[in-house]
């Protein structure tokens, strides 16, 4: 774990049931006439608690402009700019206002971003690739996961080389989160478990990286701890707005703690599992994380015995059985959520394994977060092969 680093959280949150209820209050406090309101065009359909709130927003501001995104797939460069061209055609925007899952905040963020820098997206590319900041944003997550409305990054696909590459770094911040469980109430239940599964991945990969420090340590433990007593509720008891707020929280703190520290080789494989297979990013990301804790413990990384400890305490057993252990409640807890334990229902099978693999080359830069060496020829084949049969 890192002594000598550098960490941030750069937005103001608001927490709590029916917070996004006192919108008008934030709008007016600072002042914004006219609002790109971005939501998921599921929500904007299907959700009372959006016509709601948007009465609330328009109540506020001089002009509001809603934009619909598509929420049937993420998000690409090309629609990006689509967006943004929307969203630049409104006069002197002073805020952008985004309500959907994690892809629609990415593209609310970047599209902050672009209405103040000229040009398409895709020349933003990398890390702090904006000159001018953005205008304000609030992000509110219909899905507790993906943590974008905490983090400094937005996906997107190059549709040209069919790989997810982000707009990351400065001015990539929301100005607001507004974390709401009411909006969690119309989230599909699919959607809902990957994306829950994905704030546990981000959280355990975030603890095991190379450049954890006790910032983000301090952060995954609380985020650990919160979804893993509240996480089952999304199976067990759907209509639990108490645990769906909490997971909130947790997704907010695991994302956190992964833009602070890096990410490792869950996050790292399903990416191209999704750009070319469709597997959703928080399902691949949990398919392979309990497998990702077993390498490492056999290659002898005993520090998940600090997780254990705060979930299933036993003070008589050595560093390496509860780094075993610990495993084995993460397999449980995957089994739980109901997440598969192969990829062959994307296409990815024992005949083109080895293609699949080959996908997994490029990104041995995150492999390399893993705390134990991790070779993307050999062991990312090998646990594929895992994810096959």
């Amino acid at each position: 774990m890192k002594t000598d680093f550098f960490f941030q959280i750069n937005n103001r949150l608001h927490y709590g049931i029916g917070k996004s209820r006192e919108l008008n209050t934030l709008i007016e406090a600072d002042g914004w006439k006219n609002i790109a309101l971005l939501v998921d065009e599921g929500v904007a359909k299907h959700s009372a608690y959006y016509l709601e709130i948007k009465k609330i927003i328009e109540g506020a501001a001089e002009s509001v402009t809603e934009i619909q995104l598509r929420g049937s797939e993420e998000p690409s460069y090309d629609y990006l700019d689509n967006v943004a061209d929307q969203a630049r055609a409104i006069n002197q925007v002073d805020a952008v206002i985004a309500i959907g899952g994690g892809s629609a905040l990415d593209i609310a963020k970047a599209v902050a971003g672009l209405i103040t820098n000229p040009g398409p997206g895709l020349k933003y590319r990398g890390f702090d690739q904006l000159t001018v900041p953005a205008v304000p944003s609030v992000c509110i997550p219909t899905t507790a996961g993906t943590g974008s409305e905490v983090t400094i990054n937005a996906v997107f696909t190059d549709k040209s080389e069919m790989k997810k590459l982000g707009i990351n770094g400065r001015y990539l911040n929301a100005t607001y989160a507004v974390l709401d469980a009411l909006w969690l109430e119309s989230c599909p239940h699919d959607v809902a478990v990957s994306a829950g599964m994905d704030a546990m991945v981000h959280t355990l990969e975030s603890f095991m990286t190379g450049n954890a420090n006790p910032m983000t340590r301090a952060s995954n433990r609380e985020a650990f701890v919160t979804l893993y007593k509240n996480l089952p509720a999304l199976i067990n008891a759907p209509k639990d707005l108490d645990a769906k707020q909490a997971i909130l929280m947790g997704a907010y703190l695991a994302a956190a703690g992964l833009f602070n520290s890096g990410s490792g080789i869950s996050g790292a494989l399903s990416y191209p599992l999704g750009v070319h297979y469709k597997v959703p990013h928080g399902i691949g990301g949990g398919i392979f994380i309990a497998s990702v804790i077993e390498y490492n413990v056999q290659k002898g990384w005993f520090e998940y015995a600090e997780l254990l400890d705060l979930i299933e305490p036993h003070t008589d057993w050595t560093a390496e059985q509860k780094s075993k252990r610990f495993a084995e409640v993460i397999r449980e807890l995957s089994n739980t959520m109901g997440v598969p334990k192969t990829l062959c229902q994307w296409g990815v099978t024992a005949e083109n394994v080895e293609a699949v693999a080959e996908l997994m080359v490029p990104l041995q830069g995150a492999f390399n977060q893993n705390p134990i060496e991790f070779i993307a020829e050999t062991d990312a084949l090998e646990m594929l092969r895992h994810h096959v049969a």
